[in-house]
Order: C-alpha cells, then structure tokens, then sequence
C-alpha cells in the first residue's frame, strides 16, 4: 500500500511562529500563560502543558507573569484591558494575517462602512475580529449565509471572511451579497496558506483511494480539509495514529494524507510511521447470523410483513419463520401520530437491517433510516437531472425559508432563490407545498440548497418559447397590460411582454399611455411584428379595434355642419376631433372672414367649435372642415351690404371692386 503525505500540510507559519515565542518565553526562565489554547490542538496543549505553560479561560484570571495572545488574536478593548495590568507582560502572537485583517475592518469602520464577517460566530478567531470591526458589524453563518438585518441597495458595507473559510464558498455569499447590495465592497480575506493546503489536499485527493486528515476536531482549519476531501474521495477524519482502523484499508492501494494547520509535526509523523509500518488491526463491528437457512447482515436491505402493532415497536414477520423488531424510535411519525396510525397490520415493508443480536436471536431494522437513505438519492438524482421536487415550508427565517424534504432531511431556500420578484414577506409561504429545483447537495454536512426562483425561470423560459413559436403577425388576442413608459405600454401576452408603441394606443391623440391605460388591465391586441431571435415583439391596441373611418362616409356628408373639440393648434390650422379617432383640418384661411395671422387668434386647445365639412376623403383619412362657412356672416360687414345692394340693382361686385377679389383670392390661395 502506498502513503503519499500532502504538499502543505501541519504547522502554518502563523502557528509555528507562536509556538517558538511560547518556547523562547519559557527558555528565558519566565511563568507564561496563554490566553485561550494557543492553537485548536490538545496535542499541542498537553505538550505546553508538560513544559509548565497553563492556559487561562478569562482574562481576570491573569495576575503576573507573562501572558501569550494566541494566534486567533484579541479585541482592542482586551488587550487595552491587559496591558493597563502592570504586573503583566503582553506578548502578541496573533497570526500576522489575521492581524492584518483585523487592521481592515478597522479601517473600514472608521470611514462608516457597514462590516460583514463572513465566518463562524463561536470561533475565537471572529469573536476577536468582531472587535476590530465596529458595533455596526454583522456575522455571515457560512452553514446558511444569512442576509443581515437592514442591509438595502444604499448600504455602504464591506464583506471579509475569516482567514480559515473556503473559498468557493466566500465567493458565493459575496455574490449573493451583491444581489441585495450591489456596490458592497468585497475583500477575500482567507489566508493563502488554507488556500494552498486546500488545493494540495483537494489535488492529492482526486489521485488516491482513501484519504486521512489528521487534526483535532476543534481546528476550523481542519474541519474543512475534511469537507474538502470528503468531496472527491473517501475520508477519515483522526486526531492521531490511534484513530485509524485497520477496516479502512481493505482493498485500498493508495492513501493520501494531510494535516490542518494546528497538527503538530509528531503527531503527523506517528501517523505516518504506523501506515508505512502496516501495524493495524482491523475491527469486527460488522455482525451477521443466520437463522433458519437465511443468512442476514447489517446494512442489507428486506422486506418484512407487519404481524403486531404496539406502543412502542412494530414485530414483521420476515420468512423462514423468522421476526424482527421496528423499534419506535426508527419511525418517521409527524406530531403526535402513534405506531398505529401509520402502519396496519398485513403490510408489507421494505426495512433496513439495523443490528443483529446474537444471544437474544433478535433483529433489529429502521424504517426512517431506509427512507432518508432512499430520499438523499433522489435528491442526488433530482441534481443531476435538473428535475422539479416538492417539500413544505416548515420555517420562515430572516434570510429565506427552511423546507421538509421528509425522512428528516431539510433544504434551505435563500430569500434571493424563493421568487423572481421581490418577496418582502415570506410568512405567506408558511405551511404552502413548494416546488423547486435541488441545486447544492452535501451529504456529509447534511446541506441541501433549493431554489423556487430557478424552477419560476425555467417555465417562464419555456413559456416564452411556446408563446413566441404559436404567435403569426395579424392574429388578435388578450394580453395584461405590465408596464407604461413614455413611449408606450408593455403588454404581457402568454409569459412574453410585447411593445404597444404610443401611436398603437388608441385611434385618438394619446399624450401619455397611462392616459388611457392602466397597470393589470385585460386589452385585446393585434400582433404586427414577431423576431423569435430577439424575443421581441411588437403590438397594436387600436388595430383591434374598430377604424373609426369606417363609420365617416356613413355618418357624416359633405356640407354637413358638426361640433368638435380642438385637438392640437397648428401654424397652419387646427385639428378638430368629428368623434374619437377622427380629425378634420380646420385650415387657417377657413377660420375667419378676416384675414387671421395665427389660428390661437380665434380658437384655443379643448375648445367646442361648430364646423362644416368641405371634404372627405377617407382613403387618405383626411377630412377638411371650415369654422368661418358654420357662421352666418357678420350683419355689419361692409361686403355683406355691397352685395345686397348689388343684387338689388343688377349690378355685380365685381363692378364695382374690379380685380379685388381676384386678388384676395391668389392671396388666400398663396397662403394655402
């Protein structure tokens, strides 16, 4: 069997530089005293223990001597607290790297930023940094990355991380960070040496059978050495050589090993010296028996009929004259429910073999341990095909909701994954059936991410699709109106929104949409234009309609005398609405018997005006209309009594003004 030892494994620079000034102070004949283990490794801790070096849980208990900060460093008011002690003296030993952050969100804090530490609350090394970062300062719980509390699209706020988190797994809170605050200001703060052991282990791991990480289970630094191998290989996580079982290594030709930053180099060297020696002995946990020709083993599959109910246990009837017991406790029962409640005598179940006794001749299964095995892997499967699942929300939490996958598995929804729209509220889900996608799984952390957002996208896509490919240019249908701009109405036909350009409003003179549209109303639209490439479509609401211009030549003659309102003044003349979606032109030269120099002279915008109809011409969709010829003529006009008189006499007008007329007449027509 081969033993391949990472490249960047053990004592990180930070670590070892701590351990040597513990180890000079303590040379120098002084009482030392670290604050906290100095490292998360009680191997390390009994060894400083032995050397006469204590470890003190509070900072009171410190009176004399010298006290070592650890490598996880301290807050400002602890280490003003310590240093105002004169019978001590303060040796700082924080990592340099973590100091170095810690002088970042300092820095941030004193210029009002909003500091978001991404990092686990409990670690020392946070509790520390949280110090440094301002009382405005929030924790990001890398188990859920929860949104915090007031932040918005204005916040001014700076995302970090602690030095020992993972990197990919930073990079995905930031951008969902982005989502709800966009110009967060984002530093990756993780040390480069958990970065370098991180791929050294992830790279070792791709090329071995089994992997150990060796490192106490308090190390953060170790803990995700393990999720990091655990993804690719199978691992063992061992605090020394006297973890491993010699049951690990059958069949295995190649392991790989590696140590978080706090694993002294003994203790990796004990671990390695057993493997390479082959001194192991492997357990015998498994149990077997066989009990009337049948042989069962743990962890196989059966199935059991159901012969009696009781309080506490379910007895199966599993052949060859052979029972076994389901214990309560291996049930899956909602609320108060009871054994009874759930199973009937006569049905048949499948189970999982949970332990075999020997001596009492008696086997033990689990249901729930069965279903949950069962419904990880339809989760797994559900992964990896892309396919839709249910659960119920059971729990509203500040950043998204918690939902019962069932067989005790749980999925956490982010706020930002629950809805393509914003959702200020999600109580209203809680209890509801959801569908959704699975789009993160990690069994050995018992995380499962899902996202309804992507599911809502996914139908709206294909939605769009069919609405596009079933749409022809002329076909009329209903749409919601979605949006008014300025230049006209989006209209929601079938999941896809097209564009009603202003004009294609209404037959009438629009100056705005909402004028005479609103948000969510039901309208009938014709369909001019469809680019499938460009999902783009464009639309017409008085193209539905009835042209107005079909009722003109019915309704109205010319000579006619009619009543309208004056739609827009123009140099030239004024537009007259006959009814809606119909003008008439009103020129300047029909408006008075008088010479008129400009048409806002003897009309203005809204005003009712009587008018007669000159002409129609409804191929052209023009209609021409005289203010002047609708009034009788002004009983005190000169001309008016000139004529009479000339009618009277015989005597034309043009006898007696000569080629004035004429000369009105290629005026007025020079003007038009």
């Amino acid at each position: 069997m081969e033993v391949i030892f990472a490249e960047h494994g053990g004592f990180c620079r930070g670590v070892k530089n701590a351990l040597q000034i513990t180890l000079r102070e303590l040379s120098a004949g002084k009482k030392v005293t670290t604050l906290g283990p100095l490292v998360h490794d009680d191997n390390v801790t009994e060894f400083l223990l032995t050397k006469g070096v204590t470890s003190a849980v509070k900072p009171d208990e410190l009176e004399d001597g010298t006290v070592i900060i650890r490598t996880h460093g301290a807050s400002p008011d602890l280490l003003e607290f310590l240093q105002g002690n004169k019978n001590l003296q303060v040796i700082n030993a924080t990592c340099p790297f973590v100091s170095r952050v810690q002088l970042l969100a300092k820095s941030y804090s004193q210029k009002g930023y909003r500091v978001l530490i991404y990092g686990d609350i409990h670690h020392p090394e946070v509790q520390a940094l949280l110090g440094w970062a301002g009382e405005r300062a929030a924790i990001i719980n890398p188990e859920r990355a929860e949104i915090p509390e007031n932040l918005t699209s204005s916040s001014k706020a700076v995302l970090i991380s602690q030095t020992t988190q993972r990197e990919e797994k930073f990079s995905e809170a930031a951008e969902a960070l982005k989502i709800i605050c966009p110009n967060i200001e984002v530093h990756n703060t993780i040390c480069k040496a958990t970065m370098l052991r991180q791929d050294a282990a992830a790279n070792l791991a791709s090329t071995v059978d089994l992997m150990l990480v060796v490192g106490d289970v308090q190390s953060s630094n170790t803990r995700k050495l393990t999720q990091v191998c655990r993804e690719i290989a199978k691992t063992h996580q061992i605090t020394g050589a006297g973890d491993i079982s010699g049951d690990w290594l059958v069949g295995i030709k190649k392991v790989g090993v590696t140590a978080g930053a706090s694993t002294p180099p003994w203790t990796i060297k004990e671990v390695m010296v057993k493997m390479e020696n082959g001194n192991l002995e492997a357990r015998t946990d498994d149990v077997s028996t066989e009990k009337e020709g049948k042989e069962y083993q743990t962890g196989e599959v059966i199935t059991g009929k159901v012969v009696s109910i009781q309080d506490d246990q379910v007895l199966l009837d599993i052949g060859e004259k052979s029972e076994a017991v389901l214990p309560k406790s291996e049930v899956f029962l909602e609320g108060e429910a009871a054994l009874k409640d759930k199973f009937s005598e006569g049905e048949d179940l499948d189970l999982l073999v949970l332990k075999i006794d020997q001596d009492d001749d008696q086997i033990t299964v689990s249901l729930k341990r069965l279903e949950r095995e069962r419904r990880w892997k339809e989760l797994e499967g559900a992964v990896e095909s892309g396919l839709t699942m249910q659960g119920k929300v059971k729990e509203v939490v500040p950043a998204g909701i918690i939902i019962d996958l069932s067989s005790g598995i749980e999925g956490f929804m982010p706020g930002s994954l629950v809805d393509v729209r914003y959702i200020p509220d999600f109580q209203t889900f809680l209890n509801q059936e959801f569908s959704f996608k699975v789009i993160e799984l990690n069994r050995e952390r018992d995380k499962v991410i899902l996202s309804r957002k992507q599911m809502l996208e996914e139908d709206m896509e294909r939605q769009k699709k069919e609405t596009i490919e079933g749409l022809n240019a002329g076909q009329i249908m209903t749409g919601t109106v979605k949006r008014l701009t300025d230049f006209g109405a989006f209209v929601d036909v079938g999941g896809i929104d097209g564009l009603v350009h202003i004009s294609e409003v209404s037959w009438q003179r629009v100056g705005h949409p909402q004028d005479v549209l609103t948000v969510g109303e039901q309208v009938e639209v014709k369909v001019l234009e469809v680019i499938p490439e460009r999902e783009r479509i464009s639309l017409s609401i008085r193209q539905a309609l009835p042209d107005p211009w079909s009722k003109i030549s019915n309704e109205f003659a010319v000579g006619e005398n009619i009543k309208g309102h004056v739609t827009r003044i123009a140099n030239f003349g004024a537009f007259v609405e006959i009814i809606p979606g119909v003008e008439g032109l009103v020129h300047i030269s029909q408006m008075a018997d008088f010479h008129v120099k400009h048409p806002s002279e003897i009309i203005k915008e809204g005003e009712e005006v009587e008018a007669k109809i000159l002409d129609i011409n409804i191929e052209n969709k023009r209609i021409s209309l005289s203010i002047k010829k609708a009034r009788p003529a002004a009983k005190d006009y000169s001309a008016h009594n000139v004529q009479a008189e000339a009618e009277n006499q015989n005597v034309t007008l043009g006898d007696i003004f000569g080629d004035l007329f004429n000369r009105d007449k290629k005026n007025t027509e020079d003007e038009e």
